[in-house]
């Protein structure tokens, strides 16, 4: 069948069948039939069958081997072999560039035998290269010896003299197509006297082969100094090194650079073509004794023009600071600067309530705008009665009255003294009822307090208002003084609160909890239960008393805190 093109460049070298093929990915189609097939050196292109297709998708080199049937010789190649004058062939194969892949299709290859009883003519073939004389023929079926099966050779007696041939510069027709050494002109060359590569345009002679000493080009300006011509560089010595018609042209302006900052000082320069030590090509440099001033430095906030623009602290955005002198995180709004950047021992706020002592949690028990670090005199419940001297601090008493005389003011007694009884002078609220009663219910009931393990049921709970007292004393000291911890202002203990307000206790016992979700009394209790040691103080069966209080503040962080405290009197 007729063979697609899809060879878009072939480079053909004969010896005894060797080509190289550029296939555009396509398929090699090998035909056979009865009288013969074709095999390969790889194995992998081998043909016995009517039609064999293969891809050619990355370089291949095989030799291909036409082998006749039983009763069959050998004739000619066709296709790609068809320059072979043997029983082999050499090709090797590989794909077109991507540029090149439009000239796509199949390529074909094949062998044509007959039988060895054909009588054929054979050609005198004396030189020995597959190619006979023309004129000197024999009829026979089998072929003898020095003879070949073409007769296109024009020289057989030289056997560098054959069809498809190399044709050389030599007088002789080599390639066997009628003409003489076609493809050679005569050509002009210059004298190259400097042996620099370059010719003399003034010294030429034309020749079909490059004379000794000459040279294809006449390019050189001086053929005496093997130093210039076209590919020299040019230097600085009043010549034209590199024969482009200028002398000593490329010189470039360089600035002195004394700072070593990569800039130069402008109106200071010199010419030259080779680079000076000292010197760069930028200009523009504002300071040349300071290498921290040149055209790309960062700006500094520093009364200094920087990047040589002109400009001076240009981009700064300047912000306040107050001085921070205990560093605890607050300032002094007595003590400011403004600077586009934080200073060392400043800060933003300027609302530190103890300048000159470190005061981080600004607490300020009393809220009279007078941190707790530097205030000597702190008064809670606002009764103008100095904490360290109210007899009940947390609870508004400015008459200090003390009935029964045992130190701590009636306000906030439960116990009369002069009677030794207890007193119950403070009436539970409706919150605080209702936590006492989701106390009471969950303790109705044998409970599981996970880690804190099982409690049986426990008896009730009754109010205790001195433990309220303590109870409200701590909420009000957490809110106040944004903190959550068993532990108060001023490292005050469970104990001591209980202490302070009146109740002699032998078993004591506290529950706190924050945040908004735990703003009823259930949702505080049902939190506790959740957890197992606060879980255990709900169920302790030694307890009798309990005393809870809740406070609130949008100032504080979790902004409503409760505290719960069980106690059993001494």
């Amino acid at each position: 069948m007729a063979a697609k093109h899809c060879i878009s460049a072939v480079a053909t070298r004969i010896c005894l069948g060797l080509m190289v093929i550029l296939l555009a990915s396509c398929r090699l189609i090998i035909s056979t039939d009865e009288t013969g097939g074709i095999l390969s050196t790889s194995g992998s292109l081998d043909c016995d069958q009517p039609t064999c297709e293969f891809e050619i998708e990355k370089r291949a080199n095989e030799v291909f081997t036409a082998v006749p049937a039983q009763g069959y010789r050998f004739v000619r190649w066709r296709g790609l072999c068809s320059n072979s004058p043997v029983e082999t062939c050499q090709l090797v194969m590989a794909p077109l560039p991507e540029q090149l892949s439009q000239f796509s299709g199949d390529v074909e290859l094949s062998a044509e035998f007959e039988s060895v009883e054909t009588v054929r003519p054979w050609y005198r073939d004396s030189d020995g290269d597959h190619y006979g004389a023309p004129n000197e023929s024999i009829l026979a079926a089998r072929r003898p010896q020095g003879f070949a099966v073409t007769g296109t050779d024009c020289n057989d007696g030289d056997k560098q003299v054959y069809p498809r041939a190399k044709e050389r510069e030599d007088g002789v027709d080599n390639n066997c197509n009628g003409e003489i050494d076609e493809g050679y002109v005569d050509a002009l060359y210059f004298i190259d006297e400097d042996e620099d590569g370059f010719g003399n345009p003034a010294v030429s002679k034309t020749a079909r082969r490059t004379p000794k000493g000459y040279v294809a080009n006449d390019l050189d300006c001086d053929d005496f100094d093997a130093l210039s011509h076209p590919a020299s560089d040019e230097r600085v010595d009043g010549r034209d090194n590199n024969c482009d018609g200028r002398v000593d042209e490329g010189g470039m302006e360089y600035y002195i650079d004394s700072d070593g900052d990569g800039f130069g000082l402008t109106g200071s320069s010199v010419i030259t073509i080779e680079p000076l030590v000292g010197y760069v090509l930028t200009a523009g440099d504002c300071d040349d004794g300071n290498q921290d001033i040149y055209p790309t430095a960062e700006e500094l906030f520093d009364s200094i023009d920087n990047d040589c623009d002109g400009l001076v602290d240009e981009g700064f955005t300047v912000v306040t600071y107050y001085r921070d002198v205990d560093g605890d995180g607050y300032g002094d709004l007595s003590d400011a600067l403004q600077a586009p950047e934080q200073p060392d021992g400043y800060v933003r706020n300027y609302n530190d309530n103890c300048v000159h002592l470190a005061n981080p949690n600004q607490q300020d028990i009393d809220r009279d705008g007078l941190g707790d670090a530097c205030d000597t005199f702190t008064d809670v419940d606002r009764d103008a009665v100095q904490d360290s001297a109210d007899n009940c601090p947390a609870r508004y008493n400015p008459d200090q009255s003390d009935i029964d005389g045992d130190g701590l003011g009636d306000a906030c007694d439960t116990v009369d003294d002069s009677a030794n009884t207890f007193t119950f002078t403070c009436s539970a609220s409706t919150e605080q009822q209702a936590m006492l009663a989701a106390v009471n219910d969950f303790r109705s009931q044998q409970r599981d307090c996970g880690a804190s393990g099982i409690f049986a049921a426990a008896p009730a709970l009754s109010w205790s208002c001195a433990l309220e007292e303590a109870a409200l004393l701590h909420a009000m000291d957490m809110a106040n003084n944004n903190f959550f911890s068993h532990t108060g202002t001023g490292s005050t203990s469970a104990a001591d609160r209980a202490g302070r307000a009146g109740y002699g206790w032998s078993a004591l016992g506290e529950n706190i909890a924050a945040g908004t979700a735990l703003s009823s009394a259930v949702a505080a209790v049902q939190g506790w239960i959740s957890s197992p040691p606060h879980c255990a103080n709900l169920m302790e069966p030694i307890f009798v008393h309990l005393g809870a209080a809740k406070y609130s503040t949008t100032t504080s962080a979790h902004g409503v805190y409760w505290t719960q405290v069980f106690g059993r009197p001494r």
